[in-house]
């Protein structure tokens, strides 16, 4: 062989090698990344009516081209061995129906104004658990105990009557630290416990800066912080859920801190593979520490109520879903019973799938308050205005949901 030749092998035998590493490196620790989302949008009326301080308190009818709830999601997952993963996961909210992060009521939505909006987290684990850090979702998830919400019909008004009332500290944590059961632990799968600290973001957004938590200023106590827990159980044909949160806020000075607790109950029998019915109950409580009276925002006080859900498979990729909702008078532990501060609701909806991804559906929700009731149809982009008391909140809805 000619020294060009030996120099060749050589240089040959190299490039192998580093391949051959390459190759054992990525069987070891594989990496994806992935976007995903969702488009969902309706045509839509809204109205109140019937408030308890007359017509002019009272939203008229109108039309509106409506986002309910889009997104898009950025994902990064990494296989690290021996069952090992890795990785993050941001879901932010867009608004499809006019470009920007104000809704229906031309208010902004925290969950359509930033990267991660509705959901971000780093994680670790194995398919038995994960730990999971950032801001994250809890307490209002249904998941197979209420097959009418966002997914379907765009909104419900059943959930709207669970995160009403009294109110929770949130429904999408921030600053959290979650441990989630993964695919291995069977019919407990989905299940988790986590605990936050309060920032100034999310659901506190409007308190002063350095109020609560790990943002807390000079000469106050740093222990704003919430937990909870979601236990799950599916076998067979039924499907079990509980849910409990409690959050500690030491800031007494804002008229919006409070502590508070909440526990929802739920249970869900399939009768056929693509059809169930369900029923909650909720129970939350808020105590104020500065001792003011009761109103719809302060004061110590507790509220109670269930929800009946049906999904059921017409044949042909058509789905009807219905729903029925009752929140019980409000208790002020001050004050006793808060007379007519109840309210009931109703969802009747059709769904249309045209493949995995993209459904049609036309839908009717209603909310009926009791003279000093306030609950209404949220959902951050999705309401047109705040009713007031008394008042019934009515829509129609005809929309598209597309997932990619």
């Amino acid at each position: 062989r000619t020294p060009v030749q030996t120099l060749e092998n050589l240089e040959m035998k190299k490039t192998l090698v580093a391949l051959a590493a390459l190759a054992a490196t990525s069987a070891f620790a594989q990496s994806s990344v992935t976007l995903s989302g969702r488009a969902s949008l309706d045509v839509s009326t809204f109205e109140t009516s019937g408030s308890t301080a007359g017509a002019a308190a009272d939203f008229k009818r109108r039309v509106r081209v409506a986002d309910t709830a889009s997104r898009i999601t950025f994902a990064a997952n990494e296989d690290l061995g021996g069952g090992l993963k890795a990785g993050v996961y941001c879901e932010t909210g867009i608004n499809i129906d006019n470009g920007s992060n104000v809704g229906q009521a031309g208010t902004v939505n925290a969950n359509t104004s930033q990267f991660c909006s509705r959901e971000g987290r780093g994680y670790f684990g194995n398919n038995t658990a994960e730990v999971r850090l950032g801001r994250q979702n809890v307490w209002w998830t249904q998941g197979a105990l209420n097959e009418v919400g966002s997914t379907y019909l765009g909104s419900d008004s059943l959930t709207n009557l669970i995160n009403g009332g009294v109110g929770v500290y949130t429904v999408r944590g921030e600053n959290m630290i979650k441990l989630t059961a993964g695919g291995n632990t069977g019919a407990f799968a989905g299940s988790e416990v986590y605990m936050g600290y309060m920032g100034v973001s999310g659901d506190y957004a409007a308190l002063p800066a350095g109020a609560t938590g790990e943002a807390v200023g000079a000469g106050k106590d740093a222990d704003g912080k919430y937990s909870g827990l979601k236990l799950n159980y599916a076998v067979g044909q039924l499907v079990f859920m509980l849910d409990q949160q409690s959050s500690k806020s030491p800031y007494a000075a804002s008229g919006s801190s409070f502590d508070r607790s909440a526990t929802k109950l739920g249970a869900a029998y399939k009768y056929n593979a693509t059809s169930l019915v369900s029923l909650q109950v909720w129970n939350k409580k808020r105590t104020d520490g500065t001792g003011a009276a009761y109103s719809s925002t302060t004061g110590s006080a507790e509220d109670s109520g269930y929800g009946i859900v049906v999904k059921h498979d017409l044949g042909g990729n058509w789905m009807a879903h219905a729903q029925y909702g009752k929140a019980n008078n409000i208790k002020g532990t001050s004050a006793g019973e808060i007379a007519d501060s109840g309210a009931t609701a109703y969802s009747l909806g059709l769904t249309k799938a045209f493949s995995k991804r993209t459904h049609v559906y036309t839908s009717y929700h209603t909310i009926t308050n009791a003279a000093a009731g306030v609950y209404t149809m949220g959902g951050g982009n999705y309401q047109s205005g705040s009713a007031a008391a008394g008042a019934d909140t009515k829509m129609f809805a005809l929309g598209m949901i597309h997932n990619f």
